[in-house]
């Protein structure tokens, strides 16, 4: 049996608005993960009120867009807003409607489950036997989200999400050992109100020496934050996940042909605010720096001794022979 892990949230009213709106912000934490199943009793209540929570979160993304000039997040919103409205929601199997995102079946359609079904939601108790074979047919490391308590999952061996949790500990300490070998501070790159864009040049000048070995680093990190997710952790600490996976979003922009947006799925995804402090929204406007051409950048950066930047975007090549795009 494949190991699955298990978050216990507060007992809510089923199939009620309290329920749908936590499931729909915790779903959003989790929307890049594959397929969701919502295990109800009332598949055809409880879906209504879910979407009409999933699209009030995507009004609520777009005034977050719209209040901010940084280039970056306007770009991971545009993506998430664009993702969010794409997203359907049935209330039948995945025999039925094959090409849908999210499922809500009763305990009794069990029998086949979505591929990649990493997200589950459970409003109701399953019987024994009934857990067993879902489990079964689960991918690894999918999580499990029990709003009702009455499953026996201990007795099933799925283990607690804050394995998962810990294991984004062990990654960042990795990431940041590789960082700092390099004398790269995440605390320093972008913790000011205004970014320092000279540090931010200099370890991206660094980074694209070492961009293959980099990015095996950040992706490892990445996958464990997406599948750990929604995660309580202190705005000072986000700010550095932030910093890690922005750095390797702008390396790899930088220095593959075939670009991925999968960092910016995981880049300032403020969980807190989804599903702690829903009341509150923070804006912060970046200031212009200005505007300088591509042959102004190069001769600025080759004064500054980042050469491995300056060759990026005069000729569009890595400066490293070896380099092989990373696979996510």
């Amino acid at each position: 049996m494949t190991k699955c892990y298990l978050e216990l949230r507060g007992s809510i009213k089923r199939g009620g608005l309290d329920l749908a709106a936590d499931l729909a912000r915790h779903l959003h934490t989790r929307q890049y993960l594959g397929k969701t199943i919502v295990v109800c009793e009332r598949p055809s209540v409880l879906l209504p009120n879910v979407h009409k929570q999933w699209l009030r979160l995507s009004r609520t993304i777009q005034k977050q867009r719209a209040g901010t000039a940084n280039a970056d997040k306007i770009l991971k919103y545009t993506r998430t807003i664009t993702h969010m409205q794409h997203m359907r929601f049935v209330a039948c199997t995945p025999l039925e409607a094959p090409d849908a995102d999210v499922y809500f079946l009763r305990r009794n359609q069990l029998e086949s489950l979505p591929m990649h079904c990493f997200n589950v939601y459970l409003s109701i108790s399953l019987p024994t036997q009934t857990a067993l074979d879902m489990l079964a047919h689960l991918p690894a490391e999918a999580l499990l989200v029990d709003y009702d308590h009455g499953t026996p999952w201990r007795s099933l061996n799925v283990a607690p999400k804050r394995e998962l949790e810990e294991q984004v500990t062990r990654e960042w300490h990795a990431a940041r050992t590789f960082l700092d070998e390099r004398h790269i501070q995440p605390e320093i790159l972008f913790g000011a109100p205004l970014h320092n864009v000279e540090a931010v040049d200099n370890a991206l000048d660094t980074l694209l020496g070492v961009s293959h070995q980099f990015l095996q680093v950040a992706a490892a990190f990445n996958r464990s934050l997406e599948l750990a997710r929604p995660l309580r952790i202190t705005k000072t600490t986000r700010q550095h996940y932030d910093t890690l996976t922005l750095l390797a979003h702008r390396v790899q922009a930088l220095s593959t042909a075939s670009f991925t947006p999968r960092f910016l799925e995981t880049y300032n995804e403020d969980d807190t605010f989804y599903l702690y402090d829903s009341g509150r929204i923070y804006f912060r406007r970046a200031s212009s720096l200005g505007f300088e051409s591509l042959t102004e950048a190069v001769t600025r950066h080759l004064a500054a001794g980042r050469h491995n930047l300056a060759q990026v975007l005069r000729t569009g090549q890595v400066p490293t022979a070896d380099f092989i795009t990373p696979c996510f």
